[in-house]
């Protein structure tokens, strides 16, 4: 087979070099085919070297551009080749396509829906989107957005409102009530132009004809002008000036400020603890930079030796007497402040009477109910005890019973109550005498206790009463009757 492939080239060679020579054909064309008449199968044996000893001659010359007088591209017979023709036809197929696409109303060119395409399947992409550029702020933009803002604030609530035509807000509604003020500034409509050229000097803000102004028709005798001073009521002149009422503005009040939390006792121990570490680590940051001066080392006899390193064996006796000297300075120093926050007993009597009546504790007010108070000793405990605990009221003694009205802090009410209570014992008579009769069974109860809005005694004072009318009398002027009259049921 492979003497039968090389005599086959041979012949194809022969016949090719004749064509070559009449010039039907060129040297590339010829080299084409002599490899194109080889069979794949011979050529794969050629390149593996199993059948064939002889190799096919191979040619490496480009092939030759031959041109017609227009220009083309053509081959040895005369016969236009593809190129231009090729882009003739890619212009043609591009026509073709832009046939399918249809302009709409917005101006966004759409394809036609294809035939073969599912609506069921996702879309293709849609219009591609405008390249973004830069958007330049013009001057004075964010000024009129907030002059826009007040005047839109300040005319609310005398039914200026927006109008949908973008800039017809500024002279619309102000303009229809006639009101100028409530035209905003930078916004005259055509009447105020006109008013401001002197072409509408007659005419109001409505179109209507105006005679005269309505500041002039008050002092003037007729609506006209006659003259400059015929037609002046002399009698509206006067020495006084009129100054009219001020009218709050018509914007809303601020809203109140929020109110601060209260804190619990873990969180305020966190606050504290964070602020102290803040003002420490500023101190350190200060001293850092050079602008404070470095505290000087705190040695004690325990950390001498730590903190002074070989210093403190070079003379053991002097630096002791030094450390010592340092630790009796700091422990004064301590006392000293200690001393200079300490309160003195004024100061320290007045903070305790501060807490005891401090109008937000509240005042309280207690009414005892006593059967006899005929015991001196009774008596001389019930005064001493309502001025030490700084009580004000009153003791009202009457035929049938006695009554006692204490007001004043809580602190110093309970103490009261315990002592009419329990400490008292109201059976009892005085040593060596013999008890009345009445004090058998003597007791006090306690009729109300509660808080009061304000006092209604400046001091305790004991007032004996010989008959009930008389002591309801007296407690009325106080406007308290009616704690006798829980009394008497």
């Amino acid at each position: 087979k492979a003497k039968e492939a090389l005599k086959l080239q041979k012949q194809i060679a022969e016949k090719l070099k004749g064509l070559k020579e009449k010039g039907v054909i060129s040297s590339g064309a010829a080299s084409g085919a002599i490899s194109a008449s080889i069979p794949t199968s011979l050529k794969l044996k050629d390149r593996l070297g199993r059948s064939t000893k002889a190799e096919a001659p191979s040619f490496s010359r480009p092939k030759p551009l031959r041109l017609d007088n227009e220009g083309r591209e053509v081959d040895e017979e005369g016969n236009v080749l593809g190129g231009l023709g090729a882009t003739r036809e890619a212009s043609k197929l591009k026509a073709k396509i832009g046939q399918h696409k249809e302009q709409t109303k917005d101006g966004v060119v759409e394809e036609k829906a294809d035939e073969f395409l599912d609506p069921r399947m996702r879309a293709g992409p849609g219009a591609r989107r405008k390249r973004s550029t830069f958007d330049f702020i013009q001057e004075g933009r964010f000024q009129k957005l907030a002059q826009r803002e007040r005047l839109k604030n300040k005319f609310a609530e005398l039914g200026y409102k927006e109008s949908s035509a973008g800039e017809s807000w500024r002279t619309g509604a102000a303009e229809e009530k006639g009101n100028p003020n409530l035209i905003p500034l930078g916004g005259k409509g055509e009447a105020e132009h006109a008013r401001a050229e002197g072409e509408g000097a007659g005419v109001s803000s409505d179109g209507e004809d105006v005679t005269v102004e309505w500041w002039d028709s008050v002092i003037l005798s007729n609506s006209e002008y006659e003259n400059e001073c015929g037609n002046i009521n002399k009698a509206k002149i006067t020495s006084y000036i009129e100054h009219p009422v001020p009218i709050e503005p018509p914007n809303n009040q601020p809203a109140p400020p929020p109110q601060p939390l209260k804190l619990t006792k873990k969180e305020q121990k966190k606050l504290r603890t964070q602020q102290r570490q803040a003002r420490e680590k500023e101190k350190q940051e200060m001293i850092r930079q050079g602008l404070l001066e470095p505290p000087k080392p705190k040695v004690k006899l325990s950390n001498l030796v730590r903190v002074l390193g070989a210093d403190a064996t070079k003379d053991p006796t002097k630096i002791e007497k030094e450390v010592r000297a340092q630790m009796e300075e700091r422990q004064q120093a301590h006392e000293d402040r200690n001393l200079a926050r300490k309160l003195t007993p004024a100061e320290r009597r007045e903070k305790k009477m501060r807490k005891m009546f401090d109008p937000e504790n509240g005042l309280f007010s207690a009414v005892f109910k006593i059967k006899s108070l005929r015991n001196p000793q009774h008596k001389f405990k019930i005064n001493v005890n309502a001025d030490e605990n700084m009580l004000q009221g009153c003791v009202v003694t009457a035929d049938t019973f006695s009554l006692v009205v204490v007001e004043g802090c809580s602190k110093s009410v309970v103490r009261y109550k315990k002592l009419m209570l329990k400490r008292i014992q109201w059976d009892a008579w005085i040593a060596g005498e013999e008890a009345p009769a009445d004090m058998e069974g003597n007791n006090c109860k306690l009729l109300w206790e509660g808080t009061i809005q304000t006092p209604h005694f400046k001091k305790f004072r004991q007032e004996v009463e010989k008959t009930d009318k008389s002591a309801r009398r007296y407690l009325e002027d106080f406007g308290l009757e009616h704690l006798w009259d829980l009394a008497m049921e």
